[in-house]
This record gives structure tokens, C-alpha cells and sequence, in this order.
């Protein structure tokens, strides 16, 4: 099967309310695109992906998605915490199940492995 990636900016999401930007997300996962989101999820986000999910899995054409969070690091934690920017941002990764392995090393860096 082939596989899409499209990396989604920021100003793609920002105006979207929490149901659109998931139903924007499962639309594009279910049509075999590995999304790469700038604007990561909330928590509150993800967890409605996931439950909307479930409600789309049909096991032959949808099997579901996986989803990472990959973010800056303490320094950028610590910078949201006390409200200043930085250059490290959060990313979100959302791919159908079956199209990606993903490996995380020691140092923090994510590699990920589109599968045939």
C-alpha cells in the first residue's frame, strides 16, 4: 500500500474547533496520509481522537491510527510553564495503524519507518 505524508502547518489547524480539527485529522489518516501536525494536540484532543477512532474501525478497509507526540524537551516544558516562547515546538504524528513503525532512542530522537 502506499503512503502519504503532509506536513500541516500551524495556521492549517488554528482556527479549527476541537471536533473539526478531528475530523480533518481522520478524514486525511483514513485516505492512507501519514499527517505531521506543527500545532500539536492537547491531551483533551487526543483523547477524543482515539474515541472517534474506535467508532471508525472497520477491519477491513480502517484497522485505526497511531499516534505520537514528540515535543522540545524540558526547556520548552519550562518556557509554556512561565509563558515565554521558544523555538522548540510540539509535534503531532497521526498515521494509519499499519503504515509506520516508530522507534524512539535514548537521546530523544523519534525515527519512523513507513511500511510497504
Amino acid at each position: 500500500m502506499k503512503y502519504r505524508v503532509d506536513f500541516i502547518p500551524y495556521a492549517e489547524t488554528n482556527d479549527l474547533t476541537e471536533d473539526e480539527k478531528i475530523r480533518y485529522i481522520l478524514s486525511k489518516v483514513m485516505r492512507n496520509t501519514i499527517l505531521v501536525l506543527e500545532n500539536g494536540l492537547t491531551p483533551a484532543e487526543e483523547m477524543d481522537l482515539i474515541s472517534k477512532t474506535m467508532g471508525k474501525i472497520d477491519f477491513n478497509d480502517f484497522v485505526g491510527l497511531k499516534l505520537f507526540s514528540f515535543d522540545g524537551g524540558d526547556d520548552f516544558k519550562l518556557a509554556k510553564l512561565f509563558g515565554r516562547g521558544s523555538k522548540n515546538k510540539t509535534f503531532t504524528i497521526v498515521a494509519p495503524n499499519e503504515a509506520v513503525s516508530v522507534q524512539k532512542d535514548r537521546r530523544g530522537i523519534l525515527s519512523i519507518r513507513i511500511n510497504d
